[in-house]
């Protein structure tokens, strides 16, 4: 199985990109390759319709598209701006299509340098996998205090925190197994259906 970890910041040398490192070592028991996507470094465009036509802005695409489609799990990272998700992180969900993440489960996760990071998890529950349909954990995770509890060599220092990363992983691989054959029989089956009632 493969994962795909997506780093929401559009900063460099982010707090993201830092627990998505950190998340990746935990990950690699349980996957067979665990890819980081850094959004900062990726620079998508905004959605537009050119997307729709296949235009050449957006060939950049086409091989995240073709990692995504490859990977059975994903995590979505984002950190919270003025209590929302990043216009990247939602641009990046804009872009995503049923043929990437339809019926992949999916961890949730916000980062913080405070004690907070609640509201970027509730926005992308309500509206982050409407086209898209990518199966959200019931669990997440909220990186709080970032700067404090991750070292330079991405050890988590907050071993509560670390322990319940460790089982969240391992949730989402259960996940990930359990859904393979629902992506395998039913994208293509709900293509009528795509955008919902």
């Amino acid at each position: 199985m493969n994962i795909t970890i997506v780093s929401g910041s559009q900063r460099a040398h982010s707090q993201s990109l830092n627990v998505a490192n950190y998340l990746q070592t935990l990950a690699e028991p349980h996957f067979d390759k665990a890819t980081v996507l850094d959004l900062h470094q990726l620079n998508l465009p905004l959605w537009n319709e050119g997307v729709w036509q296949g235009t050449e802005e957006w060939d950049q695409w086409k091989p995240v598209a073709q990692i995504l489609k490859q990977s059975d799990a994903f995590i979505f990272i984002t950190p919270e701006w003025h209590g929302m998700a990043t216009p990247a992180l939602k641009n990046f969900l804009m872009l995503t299509s049923d043929e990437e993440l339809a019926h992949k489960a999916t961890l949730l996760v916000s980062v913080s340098a405070s004690i907070n990071g609640v509201y970027p998890i509730s926005e992308l529950r309500m509206t982050g996998n409407k086209n898209n349909h990518a199966c959200f954990l019931p669990d997440h995770l909220i990186f709080r205090d970032c700067e404090d509890i991750l070292t330079a060599e991405y050890k988590c220092t907050d071993q509560h925190l670390h322990a319940r990363s460790e089982y969240t992983i391992r949730l989402l691989a259960a996940y990930a197994n359990a859904l393979a054959p629902v992506h395998r029989d039913m994208v293509n089956a709900g293509k009528t259906f795509r955008y919902g009632m």
